[in-house]
């Protein structure tokens, strides 16, 4: 009796401390606001945003995390993954080219951390185009139908769209969390790359889930 009232109380008290660290994030340091509020794609949704560089070893190291997470997340939850694009940034560009090809097919979460693991692991230059379809090869990816949405006139104009919503986000670093239009965390703000982001991002779904409410 004494071991199970034991257990009840450090699960209580675990559950507390995760809560208080949940709730301690602090705006400014935790998070900041936008100036200006974004309107989400999806109406009456909660929305997360990561903006991310396949070159980005930061990036890399909190995928698992956000893979995991993203795979349990609630129906009323939007996700999107947007690869950074800086002007003038060529090697981001060309990593960014590879992104939107495999959105265009409907592919680019199922091959996320395999892209990541080539880049980041096994140093394979996939910005090079002999590299890279030696790797679609392997990966099983039809290399005609690759081929054909990485230069096409569609992925031209996504390349645009995601330039543009890095601007408009005023993403300077990455990994970055959107997280419904208007707040913005990073590990960087929370100094750790780990699954915290995640728990940071899911207390300001909680803050945005609590004023559709009232």
């Amino acid at each position: 009796m004494f071991k199970n009232c034991l257990k009840t109380i450090v699960l209580v008290t675990g559950l507390l401390a995760a809560g208080a660290s949940q709730a301690a994030l602090k705006e400014g340091k935790d998070y900041t606001i936008l100036a200006t509020p974004h309107a989400l794609e999806v109406p009456g949704k909660q929305e997360v945003i990561e903006f991310f560089w396949y070159g980005c070893p930061h990036c890399y190291k909190i995928e698992p995390y956000v893979d995991a997470w993203a795979k349990k997340l609630p129906p009323d939850v939007n996700f999107r993954r947007i690869h950074v694009m800086w002007p003038g940034r060529p090697d981001i560009e060309a990593h960014a080219k590879l992104f939107v090809a495999l959105q265009e097919m409907g592919i680019e979460t199922k091959y996320e951390l395999a892209v990541f693991d080539a880049v980041q692991r096994d140093r394979i230059e996939l910005r090079k185009e002999g590299p890279l379809f030696d790797w679609l090869k392997k990966q099983g990816i039809d290399q005609a139908k690759f081929k054909a949405n990485y230069g096409s006139f569609s992925s031209s104009l996504a390349l645009k769209k995601i330039e543009q919503l890095s601007k408009d986000y005023a993403v300077d670093g990455v990994p970055e969390f959107i997280v419904n239009g208007k707040y913005v965390t990073s590990p960087a703000m929370l100094g750790k790359e780990d699954g915290s982001i995640t728990q940071a991002v899911d207390e300001l779904l909680a803050q945005g889930r609590k004023k559709t409410k009232k």
